[in-house]
């Protein structure tokens, strides 16, 4: 006997064991009464269960099976079985049935408490389905209104009997095309009631058919990948990409924006509005699709939520594609707290926070701070898990990355909390302070260290000179400065002299007089030492640099001499073209003066 053959035999046994407990089940179970209610108000169907369930056997019963037709392409999204009475969710995990119909997906539901014989418990069943609508006909024009077709049982798949049930099947609007005719069946408005039926046996197959107008949006989110990023220094970045679907009917021809702007029934199937519901507390949004920044948003603050609505860059049709990216920040206040073993703990909103989306596929990734170990994350339901490394700046061994992946997400029977605590020295906060430290620390050591190196091989004449020209351009340079600083203390006394007009005004000249020739003085002796190292560099330079200062001298004296001759001038009272006749002279000799002197700087100080 082969390994595979005895794997075969083993596979056998098992599926023989879960038939037989399903049947011994389904002789101690009966379903007293099953209220169903399918609503088709979105592009996802919602289906609830009230049923009240009857031990008919002499054991207690601890598990309840319950099954749901998944048609072909449809998801089964989200199921929950609770208790009807305490509102508790029971524990649910998939199981195989013998008997039952192709696409029908069963789950087993353990009570809360044994139910002993002969006694009644109630119980609520919720199913999501996604892509259980299909397009019929599958394209539409950009008039045309969208018409879906929705495939279930008309009675509830149950392994057991059921004693009475009905079915109520609630649409968009009240426009539906056809819809199957199982009497007693009546319609009224968008409501739909089958039955009441009786006596229902196991598994009894009546397809039921529903063909109705939905131009509700059918936003299909087919990836969204969520980053959270974790800052201790007072930060949580989180940053959301999309790829939306229109997955409503096709567009069929072509498409006028007139018309989309003007015509109510333009739009058809079509949407491009969203609305994101962010954390109060949210700051420094960005929205942005692959060509960048689009502007048509708008922030909304409420004490419960920051509402952001969009608008695409597009408007999507069936069939249409586009992707966009939103972000945002919160403070670590409200989102990062301490367990009391001391670990810390993340708390974060886990869907998207898009409004009336079905996702796809989801990823969720949590990039913690480097240093951090000891990851545990506390989930609302069932998701992959694995463990990544996210390299950013000033990191040296990677953040770690905790990555979370669930498919066929439904809003809002996903929206959810979830944690995630890790462990995280004091001593690691200060990894990055002390490596930017250490950065500029050697940075500053390197140019010091380079400054004071010398790397010329060898020192010759031509060194030597090309050293004392750098030395003495600098002293020149400074000379130079001395000089403008001189020139503007002349040109204010200049303008001091302009303003004698009168007895008075020779008094505040002669102060003003008396104030240039102090600062003068002071530059005289800063100058001094720079035309001595001057000539202890170039003996022929230090000439002609002293013969520049006096030349500043003399125009210095001139400034003097012609305030001084305008004064007694004014003393006399000679004023007026008088006044500028006797100065005329004078002046032009100081125009002269100061002529020669700038074109003797020119030529001495313009090599350097």
């Amino acid at each position: 006997v082969t390994y595979r053959d005895e794997m075969r035999r083993t596979v056998i046994a098992l599926a023989t064991l879960l038939a037989l407990a399903s049947s011994v089940a389904a002789d101690n179970i009966k379903l007293q009464q099953v209220d169903r209610k399918i609503n088709l108000n979105s592009q996802l169907a919602r289906i609830t269960e009230s049923v009240k369930v009857k031990n008919v056997g002499t054991e207690p019963v601890s598990d309840v099976i319950f099954c749901q037709h998944v048609g072909a392409g449809a998801v089964l999204s989200f199921y929950k079985v609770a208790d009807a009475s305490t509102k508790g969710s029971l524990v649910v995990s998939p199981t195989t049935v013998a008997g039952a119909p192709p696409a029908t997906v069963c789950h087993s539901a353990k009570l809360a408490k044994p139910l002993p014989a002969g006694e009644l418990t109630s119980l609520t069943v919720s199913a999501v389905l996604a892509q259980a609508q299909t397009a019929h006909p599958a394209e539409v024009s950009q008039m045309d209104t969208q018409l879906m077709l929705f495939k279930d049982n008309v009675y509830v798949l149950s392994p057991y009997p059921v004693s009475a049930q009905t079915t109520e099947v609630t649409t968009p609007t009240s426009n539906v095309k056809s819809y199957t005719d199982e009497k007693p069946v009546t319609k009224s408005d968008n409501k739909i009631k089958y039955g009441k039926y009786d006596l229902i046996k196991p598994f009894t197959v009546r397809r039921l058919s529903v063909h109705f107008e939905n131009n509700k949006p059918f936003k299909h989110v087919l990836t969204y990948v969520k980053e959270i990023e974790v800052s201790h220094w007072g930060n949580i970045y989180v940053e959301e990409k999309y790829e939306i679907k229109n997955a409503g009917a096709r567009h069929a021809g072509s498409f006028s924006r007139l018309k989309y702007a003007h015509a109510y029934n333009g739009k058809g199937n079509s949407f491009r509005d969203l609305r994101a519901v962010l954390p109060p507390s949210a700051h420094s949004l960005y929205y942005v699709d692959l060509i960048g920044n689009i502007s048509s948003s708008n922030v909304r603050k409420t004490p419960a939520a920051t509402y952001l609505d969009f608008e695409l860059r597009y408007p999507l049709m069936g069939g249409w594609k586009e992707d966009f990216t939103i972000g945002y920040s919160v403070p670590l206040t409200g989102f990062l707290s301490y367990t009391p073993a001391g670990k810390r703990r993340l708390t974060m909103e886990l869907a998207s926070p898009l409004e009336e989306v079905y996702v796809e596929d989801m990823v969720v990734r949590v990039v913690l701070p480097e240093g951090a170990s000891d990851i545990r994350a506390i989930l609302p339901f069932d998701m992959e898990q694995s463990f990544d490394k996210k390299f950013t700046y000033l990191d040296t061994s990677g953040r770690p990355v905790l990555v979370l992946h669930k498919a066929h997400v439904a809003a809002p029977e996903h929206s959810a909390r979830f944690s995630v605590e890790y462990s995280f020295g004091a001593l690691h906060t200060l990894r990055e302070p002390l490596l930017l430290i250490g950065v500029f620390f050697g940075l500053f050591v390197a140019v010091i260290a380079y400054n004071r190196l010398e790397f010329t091989i060898s020192r010759d004449d031509k060194w030597a000179a090309a050293r004392d020209k750098e030395v003495l351009a600098a002293y020149m340079e400074q000379i130079q400065a001395a000089l403008e600083d001189e020139a503007s203390l002349l040109s204010d006394l200049a303008k001091a002299a302009s303003r004698v007009r009168d007895t008075p005004d020779v008094e505040v000249a002669q102060r003003e007089r008396a104030a240039v020739e102090k600062r003068l003085k002071g530059l005289e002796d800063k100058v001094a030492p720079l035309v001595a190292a001057v000539e202890s560099r170039s003996a022929r330079v230090g000439a002609q640099v002293r013969e520049v200062l006096e030349r500043s001298r003399g125009l210095q004296g001139r400034h003097a001499k012609q305030l001084a001759e305008r004064c007694e001038l004014v003393k006399k009272g000679v004023a007026g073209a008088e006044l500028t006749r006797k100065l005329a002279a004078g002046q032009e000799a100081l125009a002269a003066a100061q002529r020669e002197l700038e074109a003797a700087i020119e030529t001495v100080f313009g090599a350097y």
